[in-house]
């Protein structure tokens, strides 16, 4: 194929991404009211295969938001409650043994929820970190051992995880190495009240919404392939790259703020997970290749849970954005 022959396809390829986009966009959004910003972050770190987690105060339409994606997308769903009595097992399944029909007996693996393409973690800083460290292979790798045995998850398997910010008793912090897994951490912030009346008004009558399967498994699979061919400039990579350098403390870029705020910034997969993200704004824009102003949209998600603060950080209050302004005005300041 000549170059114009594979430029022409690549714009093909894009429209067909952003008419699939809008339709998992349009079915979500009859069930959706409000929260606009939000489900665009979770339909990109959906879309770039990666998986998600939601921080918002009950009510505020997480599980709801979760499982109408599920079902525009065609993935089969499970949902794992957390609780501090959980155990990995509750999650991944085990070997138990079962009588057979002339009643000998044998060892048989039952999986558990995480065998399924979408998974929604509820609450799950409600686990014991014992339990949150079961999904830690599955998040990275799609696959989970068990008995000296692995085995291959859904090649599509997606978690998305629900927090309480408010809730402090009886529930554990996200380690880093948890955390890190999450491509992007997305605030649910409260309707407003135009939403809020709204939301009453369809909750309370006799009609039911439901979501419309837009899409199937195998096109969920194309269109993440779709996102991976996206052309990322060396230039835009450089600069993502120092604005991630410039959140590290110890880092001869590191701002005064930083330096005197943070203990630890982000790393290789914060910056992945800015790319991967800035790859479906692209598309999203009608381009196959990313700017800076896509990195830009997805500093804040990618990075706000990444962040790890000193105790000067904690007790000043400050918010992420402000730490991640500060390192993207130090990298823009070094060029």
């Amino acid at each position: 194929m000549t170059e114009a022959d594979l430029a022409a396809a690549a714009e093909t390829e894009a429209a067909a991404f952003r008419r699939d986009e809008e339709a998992l966009r349009e079915a979500v959004g009859a069930l959706l009211i409000g929260q606009r910003a939000a489900l665009d972050d979770l339909l990109t770190a959906f879309l770039a295969g990666g998986h998600a987690l939601l921080v918002g105060v009950p009510g505020t339409g997480k599980t709801m938001l979760v499982q109408a994606i599920a079902r525009a997308a065609g993935l089969g769903f499970g949902r794992v409650q957390f609780t501090p009595d959980l155990l990995p097992a509750d999650i991944l399944g085990g070997e138990t043994i079962v009588a057979g029909p002339s009643g000998e007996e044998r060892i048989e693996f039952r999986p558990g929820p995480i065998f399924t393409p979408f998974l929604l973690a509820d609450e799950i800083n409600r686990g014991t970190p014992r339990t949150q460290s079961a999904l830690l292979e599955a998040m990275q790798e799609r696959a989970v051992t068990l008995a000296g045995e692995r085995r291959a998850l859904d090649p599509l398997f997606t978690v998305f995880a629900t927090r309480n910010p408010i809730e402090m008793e009886g529930t554990y912090p996200l380690p880093e190495a948890q955390r890190d897994r999450f491509i992007f951490e997305i605030e649910i912030p409260h309707p407003d009240l135009a939403d809020l009346v709204e939301i009453v008004a369809r909750t309370t009558g006799e009609t039911v919404d439901s979501v419309e399967t837009v899409l199937s498994p195998a096109r969920v699979a194309d269109l993440r392939r779709t996102v991976r061919k996206v052309i990322a400039p060396r230039s835009v990579l450089e600069r993502a790259g120092s604005i991630v350098q410039a959140t590290h403390p110890e880092q001869p870029s590191a701002p005064a703020l930083i330096r005197d705020e943070l203990r630890h910034g982000g790393g290789v997969r914060a910056l992945q997970a800015i790319i991967l993200g800035a790859k479906v704004r692209a598309l999203r824009a009608g381009r196959v290749h990313i700017a800076d102003i896509d990195v830009d949209a997805s500093l804040l998600p990618a990075l706000r849970h990444r962040l790890i603060p000193s105790l000067a950080g904690e007790a000043r209050g400050r918010r992420p954005e402000e730490w991640i302004e500060a390192a993207r005005q130090a990298a823009h300041a070094a060029q």
